[in-house]
């Protein structure tokens, strides 16, 4: 369960009920997250390939049924042939500096991931 989130651009900022933070990132350019996870495999890929095709491909080799977990990465084939992307982080602290820098968002360096998270949650939700 989570006591408060955020969303800001292709991020979701969750505070746990436990206080613990978790940061996703959901792409909105597919391909290229699709690009990344290849080429972090070592997967030859054809720039040619539709985000169908590619998102399938990768799938097939590396995942089981419609979905793949590659690192961070999660590929889902969607019942319709659709592709998502995701990414959950195991830096949080780094996502979130990504995140503020992204947004201008000024943060202290000595802040706990949970002070961090929490905070930014707040300044997204105020700034919306």
């Amino acid at each position: 369960m989570a006591k408060k989130s955020a969303i800001s651009g292709e991020y979701i900022v969750t505070v746990e009920d436990s206080g613990s933070i978790r940061v996703l990132k959901i792409y909105d350019n597919v391909k290229g997250s699709l690009r990344e996870c290849a080429e972090a495999k070592g997967f030859a890929y054809d720039p040619n390939w539709t985000t169908r095709q590619f998102g399938s491909k990768i799938i097939k080799e590396f995942g089981e049924g419609n979905e793949a977990t590659i690192g961070e990465y999660t590929i889902v084939k969607r019942d319709s042939g659709s592709i998502e992307t995701y990414r959950t982080y195991e830096n949080t602290k780094g996502a979130l500096r990504e995140i503020a820098e992204n947004i201008n968002f000024t943060f202290d360096p000595e802040w706990t991931t949970r002070q961090f998270g929490s905070k930014l949650v707040d300044f997204v939700n105020a700034n919306k």
